[in-house]
């Protein structure tokens, strides 16, 4: 005895299995390895201006306290007394283009942390091109479309 089968599956199996070869589209989230997002976490090590000199605000007290987590495609700022975070992309020219950054407004105590939170967002949004040195851990580099400069390195679990 044999099943009937349905008419209309022949036409889906093949329209199927045609679409799941097909390659994504070069600016999507899915159009390849985002080596930003793969290494997931990036420490502030400081940032400088266009004329070079260091950005002091970045640094509450003198010392680095935020990070970067890329995932999917969203970008967050840990560490600080808010909670950061904003979209972003990859565009071509290894460019970085950081979107609607958004903050809580929570006060804290230590106001170098609060003023570090708004100059690490602001730092961040906008346009930058990035590079990343093959170094253990990883540095990461922004030199941002204004003329300013920021460092980062890799946070890797210990192993």
């Amino acid at each position: 005895m044999t099943m009937p089968r349905p008419a209309g599956l022949l036409p889906l199996l093949l329209l199927a299995a045609c679409a799941g070869g097909m390659a994504p589209d070069p600016g999507s989230p899915g159009a390849g390895p985002d080596p930003l997002a793969q290494v997931g976490r990036w420490a502030l090590q400081g940032a400088t201006d266009p004329g070079g000199k260091p950005i002091t605000a970045v640094l509450p007290g003198g010392r680095a306290a935020h990070t970067l987590v890329f995932e999917g495609d969203r970008v967050a700022v840990e560490g600080g007394c808010n909670h950061i975070g904003g979209r972003y992309r990859i565009e071509g020219d290894g460019q970085l283009r950081v979107l609607e950054m958004q903050s809580t407004l929570m006060a804290c105590e230590d106001q170098s942390l609060m003023a570090a939170d708004v100059a690490v967002s602001d730092l961040l949004e906008g346009l930058a091109q990035w590079r990343i040195a093959e170094s253990y851990p990883e540095q990461l580099t922004l030199d941002h479309a204004d003329g300013r400069s920021s460092h980062w390195v890799a946070q890797r679990p210990a192993q």
